[in-house]
């Protein structure tokens, strides 16, 4: 890093703070306006944003990873979750509006009552706001820009993380929801830009594209579709194609996010309306999978030509831009993955705060204070999570590995999630034994896979997680109590649920009915994958399979133009 380099990245980090400044008093009006924008966000903003959280700085890094270690088939593990995030945009999305909760943990007073609801909301604002939060924002983007200044620059690894932290939750608590929103629109395109960049420079560098893929024919780096058992040790899987089902059958319903997620939960909460939030969700899946998949995966194929003896796969992304990037691109490089970084993780500030003072401390602490006091307390606990999570960047090396961990800690959840929209029965007990059976369940399932000569693979240990975990919860769903019928009236009069409703649903107008939109959720699912890999067999010089599915995508993307232009929906 030169002096321009730096100069580049001071100005951005300068333009940032500057915005938390200028929204601190907008900020403060209210919890609502703190959190939630006022609830006045159009589907433009509320859809990049979600965009620019996922779009964090570890994950050019996991990416990389995986196209080195496996192939570009590797990518599916990420890909397989627009199933479930599709659902979301077709489904839960109006849901969660019509809910009119601010935060996802509020959702459980709404849909259960009585003391359990209580307990579950306290101790779910706390797990997943405190606890989990912490884990993931340094396990995650903490990590991976931590990776990429030490790359970049002679910094250690505590300096990285001081450096990178420090900034982030200043501005973050002082602008709140309406500094996270927009300072993520405009990182969301400057990480874009920076992609593109990085992504032209490398393959520039490799030969061309004709070239990389000359060089890499024959390794199985350039499948789109997992082979049937692993070729070499750096696939690391022995049936990719098993792993592939089990993403495929199994892992895009049972993770943590099935129904849209805390994160996505506050932007849909944020927006105007209901048709505002359903387009927020469908934009982000556009922009999340579509828009940002293919630079990252045309760098990483590039990089096993320029760097083909690195052991750390992760840290060839940086290493490019030390490499290939001149004077001044390397700092607007640098500072895009500061726009990444600090959009993640001014999210997951803000999102980690809101639980705190909206689902435990004003429910259970301090419930008739003034707006301003909660205020200040939502402006308080970021520095409170950013040290913790700096902890937790100390100890932590592969991004990758955390990543695969998360999904399956998070597995015998989804369900339950899933559930407790379509069918009345389920209850908090059922949330409460599904949380907590899921982690003995993975560290018992060697010893019992070794006992019964079971071979380890996705398909059998999601399987393994998902069924034991229903051996638990299920019998609590139908034995426990479900609560007062006038709780759950007043949950289906007020969010229309689709489902197994109707002891709820009689003599009243019903739920939505569920088939049209189920059809519509399949094409709008295939539509999307054909848009995300289309394009990127055409980059590969694949033009007939790149066209067939360009086309095919184009006439997928028609039925559901026309269902949500139509005024009913």
């Amino acid at each position: 890093m030169q002096l321009l380099d730096w100069i580049v990245v001071v100005l951005y980090c300068l333009v940032s703070l500057f915005l938390g400044v200028a929204l601190t008093k907008k900020a403060s009006e209210g919890i609502e306006s703190y959190f939630a924008s006022g609830r006045k966000l159009a589907w433009w903003l509320a859809g990049t944003s979600m965009a620019a959280t996922a779009f964090s700085s570890d994950t050019p890094l996991l990416i990389t990873g995986i196209v080195r270690r496996r192939g570009i088939w590797g990518n599916w593990e990420v890909w397989a979750l627009a199933i479930s995030t599709m659902f979301a945009v077709f489904f839960f999305s109006k849901l969660w509006k019509r809910a009119g909760v601010l935060t996802e943990v509020e959702f459980v007073e709404l849909r259960y009552a009585g003391r359990s609801a209580a307990v579950l909301r306290g101790f779910k604002a706390l797990y997943w706001g405190l606890v989990y939060n912490v884990f993931v924002m340094g396990a995650w983007p903490m990590t991976g820009l931590t990776k990429v200044m030490q790359e970049t620059t002679d910094w250690s690894k505590a300096q990285s993380i001081f450096f990178c932290m420090g900034l982030t939750v200043i501005y973050s608590s002082l602008s709140g929801f309406w500094g996270v929103i927009l300072t993520d629109f405009f990182q969301y395109i400057i990480a874009m830009l920076g992609a593109i960049m990085l992504a032209f420079y490398a393959v520039n560098a490799a030969g061309g594209m004709p070239n990389i893929v000359h060089q890499l024919e024959g390794t199985g780096k350039l499948a789109i579709i997992p082979p049937l058992y692993g070729e070499n040790a750096d696939q690391v899987l022995a049936s990719p194609f098993g792993w592939f089902l089990g993403l495929i059958l199994i892992q895009w319903w049972a993770w943590k996010n099935t129904d849209g997620g805390g994160i996505i939960v506050q932007r849909i909460a944020s927006c105007k309306d209901e048709k505002q939030a359903t387009l927020a969700v469908l934009w982000f899946n556009i922009a999340q999978y579509a828009l940002r998949s293919w630079p990252w995966i045309i760098t990483a194929l590039a990089s096993l030509i320029l760097l083909p003896n690195l052991t750390d796969h992760e840290r060839a992304y940086p290493r490019l831009i030390t490499m290939l990037l001149p004077e001044g691109l390397r700092g607007v490089m640098v500072a895009s993955f500061f726009a990444a970084f600090m959009s993640t993780m001014s999210t997951h500030l803000n999102w980690g705060s809101s639980y705190f003072v909206n689902d435990f401390y004003k429910r259970f602490v301090k419930k008739d204070a003034v707006e301003s006091h909660y205020v200040l307390v939502g402006k308080i606990v970021p520095y409170f999570l950013a040290a913790a999570s700096m902890v937790v960047a100390f100890y932590t090396e592969s991004i990758g590995e955390v990543y695969t961990f998360i999904l399956n800690l998070t597995a015998a959840i989804g369900p339950v999630y899933f559930l407790r929209w379509f069918w009345w029965r389920i209850n908090p007990a059922s949330e409460i034994i599904a949380m907590f059976v899921s982690f003995p369940l993975i560290f018992v399932k060697p010893v019992c896979f070794a006992a019964l000569g079971w071979e380890s693979n996705l398909i059998a240990d999601l399987s393994f997680i998902v069924l034991g975990s229903a051996l638990f919860w299920l019998p609590s769903t139908l034995f426990f109590h479900r609560g007062p019928d006038k709780t759950l009236q007043n949950f289906y009069d007020r969010v229309r649920p689709p489902g197994f409703w109707s002891r709820y649903s009689a003599e009243k107008e019903s739920g939505e009915n569920w088939w049209p939109i189920l059809r519509l959720w399949l094409w709008g699912t295939f539509a999307m994958m054909a848009t995300t890999i289309g394009p990127l067999e055409l980059l590969l010089g694949r033009n007939w399979e790149g066209i067939l599915l360009s086309l095919a995508a184009i006439l997928a993307w028609i039925p559901v133009y026309r269902r949500l232009k139509h005024p009913s929906f």
